[in-house]
């Protein structure tokens, strides 16, 4: 479904509409008859709604929301008319990341307040987002989330530059580790972690074993 809001504000001059395909932004239409200023566009952008759900903010601005829907379609560019690849970074890669949880999950991502501080700070793509939502290891799997993908973001990058091939075994191996440089016996303890295993210690705190938790 094609959803459009129509924005309006006795402040415009004028009217903006965005509109959502599936809930997710695909463009924005300016119908302006003055242009903004930096100071009124910089304001904009920051308030531009990726998510369907989170359209009424604007209400809470003091602008006037109108709703209308119209039957899916692909939605053509044109003159006055911005599409998603032309919006800045941040808002983008939120709706790049909704489209790939609900492709691969089915359901709708829940968008929360500190997502857009969180994903500002690394850089995602399609191909990147599939690898994590298709990825079996322990630390992604059915945990998805920005906060998750953005806490993971390196171990995902080692495990993509590696064809998503382990660099260790994926069991605990007393005489492998002990063979190990000192640098390389952390990364072989994230990897078991990252298979949900965890030390299991005697009573003085030798690692006897890595089990699987619960």
């Amino acid at each position: 479904m094609q959803t459009t809001y129509t924005i309006t504000s006795h402040k415009l001059k004028g009217y903006i509409e965005f509109s959502y395909l599936n809930g997710i932004l695909k463009q924005i239409k300016f119908s302006l008859k003055e242009n903004f200023s930096p100071l009124q566009w910089d304001a904009f952008k920051h308030n531009i709604t990726y998510n369907e759900t989170m359209v009424q903010h604007f209400e809470k601005l003091g602008f006037e929301v109108k709703k209308s829907t119209t039957p899916s379609a692909t939605l053509p560019l044109g003159e006055g008319r911005v599409g998603t690849g032309e919006l800045e970074g941040t808002n983008i890669k939120i709706a790049l990341f909704c489209r790939l949880y609900e492709k691969h999950t089915t359901v709708k991502y829940k968008v929360s307040p500190a997502d857009s501080g969180k994903i500002k700070l690394i850089k995602i793509d399609d191909a990147l987002l599939t690898a994590y939502f298709t990825s079996p290891n322990f630390l992604f799997k059915n945990k998805y989330s920005i906060a998750n993908l953005v806490k993971y973001y390196n171990e995902l990058l080692a495990e993509i530059a590696t064809a998503g091939k382990a660099k260790h075994p994926n069991h605990y191996d007393k005489a492998y580790q002990a063979k190990l440089p000192v640098s390389e016996v952390a990364s072989y303890w994230a990897h078991l972690r990252s298979l949900g295993l965890q030390p299991k210690k005697d009573r003085v705190g030798n690692t006897l074993d890595w089990v699987a938790v619960g």
